[in-house]
C-alpha cells in the first residue's frame, strides 16, 4: 500500500498586498520593530487555493538560484537546492519527508524501508526493506547495496570508497556505529549511543545503484547518476541544463509528469525576464519587486513559513573580535531587521530568534533579539570597544536559497557602521562558502574572517549541530563558529536520546534559546519560500520545508 497520497493546499494565487498584510499580521506591538517579537506572518491565516491534482504530463522547466546544475552524487553539490531537485528526485533514501502536504512541518517517514523495529537498548534499528523496488538501470534494490553505499561512504578500505561523498554525509553518518545485512532485505543499523534523531539522518542518505557505480567507477559516476528516485536523469550537461525523465517502474507509482528541466539560473533578473518570456513555467525567487506584477499577470506566487533562516555564522575563537560573547550580542542588538524585510519586499520577516514563532523549537518565553542600537553601542563599550572595530565577512553571490545577499549585506553593512562596526565585504563563491562551513573558522584557510553568510535550514534537529561542541571541524560538520556550551551541549544530547516527541522538543526549545543567548550566529529574517509559477503548473503543494514533492505535478495545456 502507497504511504503517500494524502495531499494538502498550498498557498496558491497569494498577492502582493496580502503578503504584506500576513507579514504584519495581529496588532503593531506584535509585529516587530522596537521591544517587540515578530509574529509569524504566513500560516493557517493565509488564504488557501485548493490543490489540482486531476490531470497528469507535461514538461516543467525550472530556474534554479544555483550557479551551476547540481552534481547529481549522492548528495548533489549546490547545498539544500541540489538536495530539493537533484536529490530527492533521482534518489530515495530509507525515510522521507512528508512534503506532500503543508499544514505541518514535515517530518520523516519511511520510504525504501516499509517497517522498522529498535532494540530494548535503543540502539539496534532493524528496517525490513520494501521488495520489487528497482533502480533506473533496471536492477533490484535489496541489503546488499544499502552496505555497498554505507561502505561508500565510510569504509576506506572499500575498493568504491569515495571521500567526496564520505565529507558530504559525515555529520548523517556519525552516530552510526556498525551496519549489517541480516537477510536480503533486512538490514540492522546500530549506533553509538541511543540516537532519536537517527531517521532524520537516513533521510540524507541516498542510494545509487553499485552496478552503475562499478562499471563507471566514482569519478565518471554523475554522468551517468542511477536512483530508485521517482525521476531518472536523461541528460547532463555541466553548467547548461539537466533533464529528469518519469520513472515508469517507480515503487511508490508514476509521478505526473513527463519530464523536468533544470536550469541553473544565478540571477534573480534572469529567472524573472525566463519566467515573463514564457522560458520557464518555475523560478525560484524571482526578484521581490517583481511579486505584484507577477501576480498582476496571472502567475502563482507561493509564500510560507519553513525552517530557514539567513544568518552571519560569527568566528568564536581566540584572535576574533568575537571571541567576546558581549560582541556577539551587540551585533544582533544592531540589526534592524524590520529594515531589511522592507528592503526585500517582506518576502521573509524579521528574526528575533534562530526559530519563528509557532515552530515547536521557538522559546516563547524569550524576546530574542530587538533592534536597539543603544545596548549594542553599550555591549561593545563594557568589551572595550568604545572606538570602533573592524571586521572581515565572507558572502556567496548567489547559490542555493541566499535570498538576496548584495542588498541584504550592504543594509547589515549600515546598521553594523552605525554602532561603530565596520564591515569589510567579501564576495566568494557559493560552494566555497560551503567549504568554509565544513572547514571551519579554526582552519588556516578561513581563520582571518570574523563572519560567514550563509542561509541554513533547520528542517530537522540535526541542523543544531552547528552549535554543538562535538561538530566542532575537523572533528564533526559543521560547527563553523567553534561554539562550544557545556549547557547547551547537555541539551541537545539529551534531546537526541529522548524517544519521546513532546519532551524532545521541549529541550530543544531550551537548546535554541541558551545558544542564541550565547550568540555564535548573527540572525536577520526569517525567508519565507518565494517561488513564482506560470498558471499552466498544477498539483504543487508548498511545504512549510526546505524539500518539496513533485510527484503530483502536472502541466495543464
Amino acid at each position: 500500500m502507497s504511504i503517500k497520497r494524502f495531499r494538502g493546499v498550498s498557498l496558491a494565487l497569494l498577492t502582493f498586498i496580502s503578503a504584506m498584510v500576513l507579514t504584519a499580521c495581529g496588532s503593531s506591538d506584535e509585529a516587530g520593530g522596537d521591544g517587540a517579537t515578530a509574529t509569524s506572518p504566513v500560516g493557517t491565516n493565509a488564504s488557501l487555493a485548493p490543490v489540482d491534482t486531476s490531470g497528469t504530463g507535461g514538461t516543467l522547466r525550472i530556474g534554479l538560484t544555483a550557479g551551476n546544475l547540481p552534481f547529481p552524487n549522492t548528495p548533489p553539490n549546490e547545498g539544500f537546492e541540489g538536495r530539493r531537485f537533484v536529490g530527492y528526485q533521482i534518489y530515495d533514501a530509507l525515510y522521507r519527508w512528508t512534503t506532500y502536504q503543508g499544514d505541518t512541518v514535515p517530518e520523516p517517514e519511511l520510504a525504501l524501508a516499509e517497517s522498522v523495529t529498535r532494540s530494548e537498548d535503543n540502539l539496534t534499528w532493524t528496517f525490513k526493506l520494501r521488495e520489487g523496488v528497482l533502480f533506473h538501470d533496471g536492477t533490484t534494490f535489496d541489503a546488499d547495496d544499502t552496505v555497498f553505499q554505507f561502505r561508500r561512504m565510510a569504509d576506506k578500505e572499500f575498493e568504491y570508497y569515495d571521500a567526496n561523498v564520505a565529507a558530504t554525509n559525515g555529520s548523517s553518518l556519525g552516530s552510526i556505529a556498525k551496519w549489517e545485512k541480516v537477510d536480503q532485505y533486512t538490514i540492522a543499523i546500530t549506533t553509538k549511543a541511543p540516537n532519536a534523531f537517527l531517521p532524520y539522518d537516513l533521510a540524507y542518505i541516498y542510494f545509487p545503484s553499485p552496478e552503475v557505480v562499478m562499471a563507471v567507477g566514482n569519478d565518471d559516476y554523475i554522468k551517468s547518476a542511477t536512483g530508485t528516485g521517482p525521476f531518472k536523469m536523461t541528460k547532463y550537461v555541466d553548467g547548461q541544463v539537466m533533464e529528469l525523465e518519469a520513472f515508469e517502474q517507480y515503487w511508490d507509482g508514476r509521478p505526473s509528469l513527463d519530464k523536468i528541466v533544470l536550469l541553473p539560473m544565478p540571477e534573480a533578473a534572469t529567472r524573472l525576464a525566463a519566467l515573463q518570456a514564457g522560458d520557464i513555467d518555475w523560478a525560484e525567487l524571482p526578484p521581490p519587486d517583481s511579486v505584484a506584477q507577477l501576480e498582476a499577470g496571472g502567475f502563482q506566487i507561493f509564500l510560507k513559513n519553513y525552517p530557514h533562516v539567513i544568518t552571519y555564522q560569527l568566528n568564536t575563537y581566540e584572535g576574533s573580535a568575537l571571541h567576546d560573547v558581549r560582541v556577539r550580542q551587540a551585533l544582533n542588538y544592531a540589526v534592524d531587521r524590520e529594515g531589511t524585510s522592507t528592503l526585500i519586499n517582506n518576502v521573509g520577516f524579521p528574526a528575533s530568534q534562530y526559530m519563528y514563532p509557532g515552530h515547536p523549537w521557538f522559546d516563547e518565553a524569550w524576546e530574542g533579539y530587538t533592534y536597539d542600537p543603544e545596548k549594542a553601542k553599550a555591549l561593545l563599550a563594557e568589551a572595550g570597544y568604545s572606538g570602533g572595530l573592524k571586521l572581515k565577512m565572507i558572502y556567496p553571490t548567489g547559490g542555493s536559497g541566499n535570498m538576496f545577499p548584495g542588498p541584504m549585506n550592504e543594509k547589515l553593512k549600515q546598521d553594523l557602521a552605525a554602532v561603530g562596526v565596520d564591515v569589510e565585504l567579501i564576495p566568494i563563491e557559493w560552494n566555497n562558502i560551503l567549504t568554509a562551513l565544513r572547514a571551519g573558522f579554526a582552519n588556516p584557510d578561513w581563520a582571518q574572517y570574523d563572519m560567514s553568510y550563509i542561509s541554513l535550514a533547520p528542517v530537522a534537529p540535526t541542523g543544531f549541530r552547528s552549535y554543538v561542541g562535538a561538530y566542532i571541524p575537523p572533528s564533526g560538520c559543521c560547527n563553523q563558529s567553534g561554539y562550544a556550551s557545556e549547557v547547551a551541549d547537555a541539551l541537545y544530547f539529551q534531546a537526541q536520546e529522548t524517544f519521546d516527541k513532546a519532551e524532545q522538543d521541549r529541550l530543544l526549545k531550551q537548546f535554541q534559546s541558551t545558544m542564541m543567548k550565547d550568540a555564535p550566529v548573527l540572525i536577520t529574517v526569517h525567508d519565507l519560500n518565494l517561488r513564482v509559477m506560470s498558471p499552466k503548473v498544477k498539483g504543487f503543494v508548498q511545504p512549510q520545508s526546505w524539500f518539496i514533492d513533485i510527484r503530483e505535478v502536472w502541466m495543464a495545456e
